[in-house]
Formats: C-alpha cells, sequence, structure tokens
C-alpha cells in the first residue's frame, strides 16, 4: 500500500514512469495532511470556555476526514489501474468489444467518482482549517493557514482528475452531474480559501 511506504519512497514512485500513483493520489494525500494539520491546531490550542467544544469537534471532524481521505490515496491508484486493465482486455469480436467497453465505461466511472469524493472531502477540511485560523492558537496560524492551502490545493487538483475522466464516459447524465458537483465544489472552496487567505494576510500584517 502506498500509505505504508516512507515519505521518500513514495516520492519516488510518484515520480517514477508508471502510470500510478498519480495525480489523483497526490492530491488525496495533499488533503489528508490538511486534515492532519488542522487536528494538530486544534488539539495544541489553549481552551477556554468560548472555544474549548468547538475545538474537540473540529480535532475529531478532521480526524475522521483524514481517515477517510487517506484511504483514497491507494483507492484512486487501484481505480486508474482499473481503467488501464479494461482496456487490455480483448477486442477481436463483436462481443468482446461490447464487453470490454462495459467494463472500460465502469471503470471510469469509478476512476471520477474516488477524486470527487477527495474533493468533496477536502472542501470540507478547508473550511474547517478557516475555521480553526480564527478560533485557535495564535501561534499556530501558519499551521491553519498551511492546512488550508493544501486542503484548497487537493480540491483544484482532484477535479483535473474527476474531468479527464468524465471526457471518456458516454454516460451524459452521469457527466453532466458530476461536472455540476465539481463546479460546485471549486466555487465553495473557492470563496472559503479567498475569505481564509485574507484573514491570514490581515493577522500575519
Amino acid at each position: 500500500m502506498l500509505l505504508d511506504m516512507e515519505v521518500g519512497e513514495f516520492l519516488e514512485d510518484l515520480a517514477s514512469a508508471k502510470a500510478t500513483p498519480g495525480g489523483g493520489s497526490a492530491a488525496a494525500l495533499a488533503g489528508a495532511a490538511s486534515a492532519a494539520l488542522v487536528s494538530m491546531v486544534a488539539r495544541l490550542s489553549p481552551k477556554s470556555d468560548d472555544n474549548q467544544s468547538r475545538l474537540a469537534v473540529v480535532a475529531e471532524l478532521s480526524y475522521a476526514y483524514r481517515m477517510q481521505i487517506q484511504e483514497l490515496v491507494d483507492e484512486d491508484a487501484r481505480a486508474f489501474d482499473s481503467v488501464l486493465t479494461a482496456m487490455k482486455l480483448p477486442k477481436d469480436t463483436p462481443e468482446q468489444r461490447s464487453k470490454r467497453k462495459e467494463h472500460i465505461q465502469k471503470a471510469l466511472k469509478h476512476a471520477a467518482a474516488v477524486p470527487l469524493e477527495v474533493m468533496e472531502s477536502s472542501l470540507q477540511v478547508l473550511q474547517l482549517a478557516a475555521e480553526v485560523a480564527e478560533i485557535g492558537s495564535r501561534r499556530a496560524v501558519s499551521d491553519a493557514g498551511a492546512a488550508g492551502a493544501l486542503a484548497h490545493g487537493a480540491v483544484q487538483a482532484a477535479a483535473y482528475n474527476v474531468r479527464i475522466n468524465l471526457k471518456d464516459i458516454a454516460d451524459e447524465g452521469f457527466v453532466e452531474t458530476n461536472n455540476e458537483m465539481v463546479q460546485r465544489c471549486l466555487q465553495e472552496a473557492e470563496q472559503t480559501a479567498a475569505g481564509l487567505e485574507q484573514y491570514m494576510t490581515d493577522i500575519l500584517a
């Protein structure tokens, strides 16, 4: 499993000529790292009557998102490997071509669904990062800002991976629905990231 690798080993694998891991796995890793940073800020921040209960919730939610997103590091690679496997199926007869097309379409839908899940979860982490930047320790505000930047990047990177798979999917309804979800996530992420960036600019001035 990719998550069982040392960091340097994973980066070497990412840099290799192999098709996987690729951008989708990297996006998931960024999202998971963002969630980990949010947890750190929430846990090390001084607690008060005003923020104690909310910081505990943020720590719990960010942990849950990290567990979810980090599983997608490997799942994204498996999903694209399934597409490659389907493309290698025989196509000598009409029946084989039909079966091959069916398998490719099924694999492509899953390959689009995985980074979309990365997008949706990373958007939630981005929102938590923006919140913990305001209610957490001022000494860790740069970590909260870094978490937000990573989460925003994860949303954007995962979007590319959704869209490239949607390009080859024949189911127009599936494509339209997923494109709408991608656009919604991107817009929400852009708004949240812009607000966090303004806050970071003001607080670090």
